[in-house]
C-alpha cells in the first residue's frame, strides 16, 4: 500500500486510479460533542478534499477514454451529529457536494423541516446515493456506536441495494452465516493476534471474563445469567459463544449493578428499559475520551487492548514498537497514542457488512484507496474481503496512525 500523506497536497489527476474511494472525514466539527463549527472547522471541512480528489480522478479517467470512470463508488463516513451541524446545511452540502461530482448543476436539496432521517435515497440519472445510521451493538460489539455510512454509486443505481436489505443485492447470494461471522473468521487466519480475540466457534469476542466476583466486572458469556436482562438482550447473541454484556456477580442483589451512566460513545449497549448495561466512559478530554470501567468500587480505565476489541480490531493492533516518523524521528509507541487512535477509528462489524455488499456490486474491480485513514480500520476490512493489495493507497497526517498501517500493510 502506498501512503500519500496529507490529504491536501494529493493530486487526483496522477493519482493511482481505483475504484471505490472510502473517507471519514474528521467529525470534531460536526460532533455534538465538540464546538459544531461543521464543515466550515478546520477539520470537518476536509470532505471538501475528499469530493475535490474524486473529481481530479475521474476527469483524468474520462481524458484517458476509459470505458468505465474511475472512482465509480464513494463511502463516507461521519458522526450523526452531521444531521444537525449548522441547522441541517452541512449535511445538505455534503448531499449536494456529492451529486456535484457527476452533475454539473448541483441539485438544491432543501433541508427537511423536522431535519434529516437517519436514512435516505437519492435516485438520479445514471447515479445513485443513500446513506444510513448503524449502531454496531447490533452488530455484536459491546458499545453503543452509531455513524452515519453514506454510500454514492456515480455509475449506476446500487447504492440503494448497498445500505438497505431486501432480498439481496446483485450477483449476491446471503451466506449462512453473517458477513462478520466470515470477516472474523477470514481475519483471524490473517493477523494470528486475532485468535485472542475469538473463540472455538470462530465468533469475535470483545473483552473475555470466565470467572464472576462481586463488583468484578466482567464479559458475560452464555455460560451465565444477566442482570436486569430481557428478551431484547438476546436478539443479536447466539449460543455459540458470542460475548454477551458486562455486569456483576450477585444475580439476586440488583444493587450490585453500579454502572455509572455516562453520555459517550460507549456508555452502554442498551438502554435504561432494564436490558443489561455495558461499558461506561470516564472522562471526555475534546474528542479525546478515554473509556473506563468501574471494578471493586473504583474506577479504571479500559487497557487498550480492551479498546481494541471493543472496536473489532485483533489484539495487539495497535501496539507496534518504537517507529520512525515520516520526518526520520524516532518515537515511542504511548498508550494515550493508542486510546486516541482506537477512539477515532471505526467499529469494523457493522462496516464490515456494508463493505461486503459494497464489493460484490464493483464487480471484477475491486481497488479501494482510504482517506483519513486512521489506523487502517477500512482497509484491513477491504483487503480480508477481497485480497492483499486492494487497497492501493491511504492518506493520514498523525504520525502513530501512519506507523500503524505500515506496519499492518506494509509500505511502497
Amino acid at each position: 500500500m502506498k501512503h500519500l500523506g496529507d490529504i491536501t497536497k494529493i493530486n487526483g489527476y496522477d493519482t493511482p486510479p481505483v475504484n471505490v474511494i472510502i473517507g471519514g472525514s474528521p467529525c470534531q466539527d460536526l460532533s455534538v460533542a465538540g464546538k459544531r463549527a461543521g464543515l466550515a472547522g478546520e477539520r470537518s471541512g476536509l470532505f471538501m478534499e475528499q469530493i475535490r480528489i474524486i473529481k481530479e480522478m475521474r476527469e483524468e479517467s474520462e481524458r484517458s477514454g476509459a470505458t468505465d470512470i474511475k472512482p465509480r463508488f464513494m463511502v463516507w463516513e461521519n458522526v450523526p451529529g452531521a444531521f444537525s451541524s449548522n441547522k441541517g446545511q452541512d449535511f445538505r452540502a455534503v448531499l449536494e457536494e456529492t451529486i456535484g461530482i457527476v452533475k454539473e448543476d448541483k441539485s438544491d436539496i432543501p433541508v427537511p423541516k423536522n431535519g434529516w432521517h437517519y436514512s435516505g435515497i437519492i435516485m438520479g440519472d445514471g447515479f445513485s446515493l443513500a446513506w444510513r445510521v448503524f449502531d454496531a451493538q447490533f452488530w455484536g460489539v459491546p458499545q453503543r456506536r452509531r455513524r452515519i455510512a453514506l454510500v454514492a454509486d456515480f455509475g449506476g443505481q446500487s447504492a440503494l441495494e448497498i445500505l438497505f436489505e431486501r432480498k439481496g443485492v446483485s450477483r449476491y447470494t446471503p451466506p449462512s452465516r453473517t458477513p462478520w461471522e466470515t470477516f472474523a473468521a477470514a481475519l483471524a487466519k490473517r493477523f494470528g493476534g486475532a485468535d485472542k480475540a475469538r473463540e472455538n466457534s470462530e465468533l469475535a469476542y470483545c473483552i473475555q471474563g470466565n470467572c464472576i466476583d462481586r463488583d468484578q466486572f466482567v464479559v458475560q458469556t452464555p455460560k451465565h445469567n444477566i442482570i436486569n436482562a430481557t428478551p431484547e438482550s438476546f436478539m443479536n447473541f447466539d449460543d455459540k459463544g458470542l460475548a454477551f454484556t458486562l455486569s456483576a456477580r450477585d444475580y439476586k442483589d440488583p444493587q450490585y449493578v453500579c454502572l455509572n451512566s455516562f453520555d459517550c460513545q460507549s456508555k452502554r449497549v442498551f438502554d435504561t428499559s432494564g436490558v443489561a448495561p455495558t461499558l461506561a466512559s470516564g472522562t471526555n478530554e475534546g474528542m479525546n475520551i478515554v473509556p473506563s470501567v468501574l471494578e471493586h468500587s473504583t474506577v479504571r480505565r479500559l487497557t487498550p487492548l480492551e479498546c481494541e476489541r471493543l472496536q473489532g480490531f485483533p489484539d495487539g493492533w495497535t501496539d507496534i514498537d518504537d517507529y520512525i516518523d515520516t520526518n526520520g524521528k524516532k518515537r515511542k509507541t504511548s498508550d494515550s497514542a493508542r486510546y486516541k487512535a482506537l477512539g477515532n477509528s471505526i467499529a469494523l462489524p457493522s462496516w464490515a457488512w456494508v463493505l461486503e455488499r459494497l464489493s460484490y456490486c464493483c464487480g471484477a474491480d475491486r481497488t479501494m484507496a482510504s482517506l483519513f485513514d486512521g489506523i487502517g480500520g477500512f482497509p484491513l476490512i477491504w483487503e480480508t474481503l477481497n485480497g492483499a493489495g486492494t487497497c492501493l493507497w491511504a492518506s493520514e497526517i498523525e504520525e502513530f496512525p501512519i506507523a500503524v498501517t505500515k506496519l499492518r500493510f506494509g509500505e511502497d
